[in-house]
């Protein structure tokens, strides 16, 4: 038992992995480790699959669609109020929202997998 810590690749803590249950068909059984620190479960620090990635990938799209819609409606909310297209800095202050905006959507759809 001398080697029986690991570090968390992580957060970057001694630490031994606890064991997550989940309830299946008979009571609960084991179904994957978490270091007890940050809660993440690639604290081996094995590359992310391919369902990770593609959520990754879903994530992208969803953050591209929601900068547009938030773009589309700034945009809109300027020509009902008669300013569109005379402030260019408004125009470029509305595309720098609607940018970041969708950058929140996407760090806000994957922020469960980080673990912290």
């Amino acid at each position: 038992m001398r080697h029986s810590t690991v570090i968390c690749h992580n957060c970057g803590k001694t630490m031994v992995p606890r064991t997550r249950y989940s309830r299946g068909l008979f009571g609960y059984a084991p179904s994957s480790n978490h270091c007890p620190f940050c809660l993440s479960e690639n604290w081996g620090g094995s590359a992310p699959g391919l369902g990770m990635r593609l959520f990754w990938l879903v994530g992208w799209g969803l953050g591209v669609i929601a900068a547009i819609l938030v773009g589309a409606a700034l945009f809109k909310l300027q020509g009902w109020v008669g300013i569109r297209d005379e402030y260019p800095l408004l125009s470029l202050l509305t595309l720098v929202v609607a940018v970041y905006s969708g950058y929140r959507f996407y760090n806000w759809f994957v922020a469960w997998d980080d673990g912290k």
